[in-house]
């Protein structure tokens, strides 16, 4: 079973209303229903994208709200084929090859108000939040901000652990990075983020990154996007090479996909080999070609997600 720890279907949807979400991907998505149950897709979490000055429409709050209502539109339309996971016991069903489970990761945490708010954002399915995306805010800064987190975002980040929401801190510059850690000591992940050492951008992880965040028993999601994989012209094998690289450094258990497929980028930007998501399991295949043995190759597809995903979910 795979799972993709990062997908804006919501955010593509309503900005493209002719996206037919049930149809094969188009030459401008590389993301579908019918490709996600080709692909062996069984959970996938729907990012909130609704940081301020984005959704020129609307608060944060009111496009993170439109993009929840979206997502319920979706499930409705669907219900066969997908279903909002809930606990635990919902996790074992994505993985006996049930309906495709949906979780939320909220990608900058400008819709929550308040820190209290947050077990109201997790009671829809919001189970990560990273607090920051490319533009500050109330909580963190920017990389054009000389704020790492705000004493607002350091409450925000110690109430996660009760609401039982997980940080994700992608996006983050070094200085808010470790400030998050310093807030808690407990899980982390970074949904879509590749290695520095081989990609030398500020949206990747140093080494010392990767294992800050394998020794809290988290996960890296290997993002797939050329800027971050190589800057251009990437290909399955730059993939697989980002993968080796943190295998190197932290071992089969704290790596992951977050693919980012339909992440406001064209299908023509990812690595050639990929298409959809219907080929992220030539990851593993890959993998396994070059000498990655099947438990370990199970784990980076969906494995290590799923056991991030127990830690956090109610019984």
């Amino acid at each position: 079973m795979i799972v993709d720890g990062h997908q804006d279907i919501a955010m593509a949807m309503l900005e493209d209303a002719e996206w037919d979400f049930s149809a094969p991907a188009s030459e401008q998505h590389a993301l579908s229903l019918v490709d996600a149950k080709r692909g062996g897709i069984g959970l996938i979490l729907g990012t909130i994208f609704a940081p301020a000055g984005y959704w020129k429409d609307g608060s944060p709050f009111e496009g993170a709200q439109r993009q929840i209502e979206c997502y319920d539109q979706l499930l409705k339309r669907h219900a066969d084929d997908l279903f909002r996971v809930e606990s635990k016991g919902d996790l074992k069903l994505c993985q006996r090859g049930g309906p495709i489970g949906l979780l939320h990761l909220m990608e900058g945490a400008d819709p929550i108000r308040s820190p209290r708010d947050l077990e109201r954002w997790a009671e829809r399915g919001v189970r990560v939040v990273g607090i920051a995306w490319n533009t500050g805010n109330r909580y963190c800064g920017a990389w054009d901000d000389a704020r790492a987190l705000t004493a607002e975002g350091r409450r925000l980040v110690a109430h996660m652990r009760t609401a039982r929401v997980i940080p994700d801190v992608s996006h983050l510059k070094p200085e808010a990075f470790d400030d998050v850690l310093s807030v808690d000591d407990g899980l982390v992940v970074a949904s879509h983020s590749n290695a520095h050492a081989l990609q030398d951008h500020r949206r990747n992880l140093t080494d010392d990154q990767i294992r800050a965040i394998a020794e809290r028993d988290g996960l890296v999601g290997l993002v797939l996007y050329d800027e971050f994989l190589a800057g251009s012209a990437s290909t399955l094998d730059t993939v697989l090479d980002h993968a080796e690289h943190m295998l190197a450094l932290v071992g089969p258990d704290h790596i992951g996909l977050g693919s980012d497929l339909d992440g406001g980028f064209p299908p023509d930007r990812a690595p050639a080999g990929i298409d959809s998501v219907a080929d992220l399991r030539r990851i593993g295949e890959g993998l396994v070609a070059r000498g990655v043995d099947d438990a370990a190759v199970a784990k980076i597809l969906g494995g290590n997600w799923i056991r991030v995903l127990q830690r956090t979910l109610p019984t």
